[in-house]
């Protein structure tokens, strides 16, 4: 027993220097980990929200603050007298940081304390109190949402109403009995019972949701090639399924013009949506709803931004009709709860503003409740991926006509750009032609004036240059499109009296000016 007592000091002491401060560092690395918001987030918010996040900027600030330098005071020797007025001025020490080696100490000593007079039940308690507190928290929090709406991203509709009236049943497509029977449901139902995470909701429930389609989707892809929506100091949004546009269905032209708007991704982009107007946000049983709806209102917001630049393209002036052509959902595993959302660009409310994005819910259903509700709320799904679909294509189409018309437009400006360069060339070489020149070229013999004859025979074939030049293969031929003949016969026409023009003038230019003469050569014999 005498010796149980002086090992018993070592390892308590073995544990205040070596073992309690490598658990304290680990646990401050995931309580404090980089994956925040930078300051210019925080600083541009008009209001913060008591959240953790909150809390650990605010640890970040006041842990690189520098203090103050502590004044020199003078206290009197009365105590009593000190005590009356206040006690001693503790102002230059707010914002210092706590020292680490007391806090290694305490923290320490309490464990140690603890440890003597902790039993099972404790230990499994205070467990998962650690792992609740290290739990990282949701990027998508009041402070988000306080973001977006500063920046005019709005995820209620209280502000604007879209003009179009939002139908997902009439004339459209509805799920029958034969096509999702009783025993279907029954299996849908016992799904849910064994969802653990977010990806067993994407592979078990929404391919049931979403049907069988030839819509081109894809999921799980950061969207890094995007403009911010908003001021630059959120990161980049990573939608858990979206259907968008094939990357040869829109013009060349337009994607080079509308590449931050429109392409989400500049990796395989090729291979990737663009254009997306359609979102979904899945969450598993513990997951939490108001951050699906968060997640959903700024991806709503990207593809009413993209809908929105495909309509203006190649306009002066962009158009704000207020009507909702992008949708975004939210399933929640954990309810069984689909939400679906309309997204509608306004006008800036100032001068040289930034636009305003609104997300309005159309309509909410319980999937897991009844066969009936399960039925509507799918066929508004698919009805909405439909419904998205169409407006993608049509502002596409449109796109890429303007982009047609404004093609051939800057090309025949163009090839009349260099026409009349080439006929100023020559005209501005007749000019320059000196009668010596002319003499010494003369003065090789008759057979180099039948050759030079010959070469200026030659050299009148600029209609042949300029139709070798308007080839198909030369021309930016679009996806889909046949070559503009229109364009090259118009083109071949209105050139058709320079290219004789000029034929003329080069074949005039091997003749001498008709008012000079060969001067006579110098006979040495003379």
């Amino acid at each position: 027993m005498a010796r149980a007592q002086p090992r018993k000091r070592a390892r308590a002491d073995d544990l205040s220097q070596e073992h309690c401060p490598n658990k304290k560092i680990k646990s401050r690395d995931r309580l404090h980990g980089s994956s925040n918001f930078p300051p210019e987030f925080w600083d541009n918010l008009s209001k913060i929200w008591l959240t953790p996040r909150a809390l650990r900027e605010l640890d970040r600030r006041n842990s690189t603050r520098a203090p103050e330098p502590a004044m020199p005071v003078v206290y009197t020797t009365d105590l009593a007298r000190f005590a009356r007025h206040g006690g001693p001025d503790l102002r230059h020490l707010w914002g210092y940081p706590e020292p680490k080696s007391a806090v290694r100490t305490i923290s320490c000593s309490r464990s140690i304390a603890s440890s003597s007079q902790r039993t099972k039940s404790t230990k499994s308690t205070e467990a998962t109190d650690v792992s609740s507190r290290t739990k990282p928290s949701s990027a998508y929090d009041k402070n988000f949402e306080q973001h977006l709406n500063d920046n005019n991203v709005y995820l209620h509709g209280r502000k604007s109403k879209p003009n179009n009236k939002v139908d997902l049943y009439e004339s459209r497509l509805s799920l029958s009995p034969s096509k999702f029977s009783d025993s279907a449901f029954e299996r849908f139902q016992d799904e849910h019972d064994h969802l653990g995470s977010e990806g067993d909701v994407m592979r078990k429930i929404i391919p049931v949701i979403s049907g069988s389609t030839n819509i081109h989707n894809s999921g799980e892809m950061l969207f890094n090639n995007l403009e911010s929506i908003t001021d630059g100091t959120m990161g980049d949004v990573k939608p858990d399924f979206y259907d968008g546009a094939y990357f040869g269905d829109i013009d060349a032209a337009v994607r080079n013009d509308l590449n931050s708007l429109i392409i989400p991704s500049n990796t395989n982009a090729a291979r990737r949506p663009i254009a997306p107007n359609f979102f979904l946000e899945a969450k598993a049983p513990l997951g939490r709803a108001d951050v699906a709806k968060r997640q959903a209102g700024l991806d709503g917001a990207i593809g009413a931004r993209a809908m929105h630049a495909l309509q203006n393209y190649g306009k002066e002036e962009p158009a704000f009709d207020g009507n909702a052509y992008t949708y975004s959902s939210t399933y929640h595993a954990g309810t069984g709860t689909l939400k679906l959302y309309a997204h509608h660009v306004t006008a800036p409310t100032t001068p040289g503003g930034r636009p305003e994005y609104h997300m309005t819910q159309v309509d909410g259903w319980d999937l897991t409740g009844n066969i009936d509700c399960f039925r509507r709320g799918v066929t508004a799904f698919r009805n909405a991926r439909d419904l998205a679909k169409e407006h993608r294509d049509r502002f596409i189409q449109a796109a890429n006509a303007r982009a047609r018309q404004t093609d051939t437009e800057a090309l025949s400006e163009a090839e009349i750009t260099v026409a009349v360069a080439e006929q100023y060339e020559d005209s501005t070489a007749d000019e320059s032609v000196d009668c010596e020149d002319y003499v010494e070229s003369q003065a090789v013999g008759t057979e180099n004036h039948a050759t030079s004859q010959d070469v200026g025979e030659g050299l009148t074939l600029p209609e042949y240059l300029h139709e070798e030049e308007e080839e198909p293969s030369q021309q930016p031929t679009l996806l889909g499109a046949e070559p503009a003949m229109s364009f090259a016969t118009s083109f071949t026409s209105s050139f058709t009296v320079q290219s004789q023009t000029s034929s003329k003038r080069n074949r005039a230019s091997n003749s001498p000016p008709s008012n000079s003469r060969p001067r006579k050569k110098h006979d040495p014999a003379k």
